[in-house]
């Protein structure tokens, strides 16, 4: 429901005396408005709410500074306080402001500050009913693609059109859950509503789902990745970019299988759907009751003898085949000098019954190895 707070700025400036005195609004976001007379008060904001102050208390710079820093703290996201006639901040609260990064506004003590609030509040909350309705939309889009009236007036109204390219990306932080919710992903959703210009952003049982429209593809990657670099805690699948409206719901579910992936078959904290190789043919089989049966008639001897016998051929086999099929590179790997791992191989393949090296049997190995690994967990 955040607004731009030079959107806000923007609504009130032709009606009432409310100046700005730092270089701009340093496109802060704003939840809410409040009313704050007072430091101790302070503490009980959220962060992102513009403050009003009757500037009663401002009997002093030292204490001026003192509130908002006070108020940077708790990441509020702006103070409009009212000035006394003919007095004006000192240059050194200003350029204060200015350094930080925190929008500061003065009112006249005659500004009807009920009056604006009242402005405020209703923009706000107009903002959260768009956003809910977009968010429904895209629901919509997503689980019901072909009925295009319950999703494409409303975002077409928004600005999202039948012919943009649409990307869908999928965000989970799980590490920082706690009992009190996950504050690193309220951060990361805030400033991803912030940075999207032309998006719809939400969160859903832990997981930020993203709908970015007209974005180049290669430039959400690089942005993504960087953040996944910068915090390996966090996870990211992005899905296919699709050229129209109708299917989003593709993006939408390859994102969620590259995400899935990413807490699975694959060791990586990002990962993007195109990129997946044999993962993507995999993850596409809509009957995946198949793959215990294909495992099972690929390698099911070679399991069973290894569960009842307490051996470990089928993870040598893996890694022989991780290591192209080299008796040298594998028994490095496997700290295995090469006469046994050559004895170990023949026994794999009298236990198989087929030829391993065969083009064949070799694909039908791999396959099988790359089923298991996204089926263990």
């Amino acid at each position: 429901m955040a607004v731009e707070l030079e959107d806000l700025y923007a609504a009130i400036k032709p009606q009432y005396d409310i100046k700005l005195h730092t270089n701009g609004c340093f496109r802060r976001m704003i939840d809410w408005i409040h009313m704050v007379e007072e430091v101790n008060f302070v503490s009980l904001l959220h962060g992102d709410e513009l403050v009003f102050n009757s500037g009663l208390h401002y009997t002093s710079e030292e204490w001026l500074v003192q509130f908002i820093k006070e108020l940077d703290s708790v990441h509020a996201g702006g103070l409009i306080i009212a000035l006394e006639e003919g007095h004006m901040f000192a240059k050194e609260t200003v350029d204060y402001c200015n350094r930080i990064r925190f929008p500061l506004f003065s009112a006249t003590m005659t500004s009807p500050f009920i009056d604006i609030m009242r402005m405020f509040s209703a923009i706000l909350l107009r903002n959260e009913q768009r956003d809910t309705n977009l968010i429904a939309a895209l629901k919509n889009a997503v689980f019901y693609p072909e009925n295009t009236e319950l999703y494409a007036s409303r975002l077409e109204r928004n600005g999202f059109f039948r012919n943009m390219s649409y990307l869908v990306v999928m965000l989970s932080c799980h590490a920082y859950d706690t009992e009190n919710g996950n504050e690193r992903l309220e951060e990361l959703h805030k400033s991803l509503n912030h940075a999207i210009k032309s998006g719809i952003v939400y969160e859903e049982k832990g997981l930020l789902v993203i709908l970015l429209a007209g974005y180049e593809q290669k430039r959400v990657k690089e942005k993504m990745r960087a953040l996944c670099r910068k915090d390996s805690n966090i996870y990211i699948g992005i899905g296919s970019q699709e050229e129209d409206m109708q299917h989003i719901y593709k993006s939408y579910h390859n994102a969620y299988t590259a995400y899935q992936l990413t807490k699975t078959a694959i060791n990586k904290n990002f990962l993007v759907y195109e990129e997946l190789g044999v993962y993507k043919l995999l993850a596409d089989v809509k009957e995946k009751e198949i793959y215990p049966a294909f495992v099972q008639e690929t390698l099911g001897s070679l399991i069973s003898y290894d569960r009842d016998n307490k051996t470990e051929y089928t993870e040598v086999l893996r890694v022989f085949f991780e290591n192209e099929c080299s008796i040298l590179h594998t028994s490095k790997a496997l700290y295995c000098h090469k006469n046994t791992l050559a004895y170990k191989i023949n026994k794999i393949k009298d236990l198989l019954g087929y030829d391993i090296i065969s083009n064949e049997n070799r694909t039908r190995i791999m396959l099988a190895f790359y089923i298991m690994k996204m089926q263990e967990n």
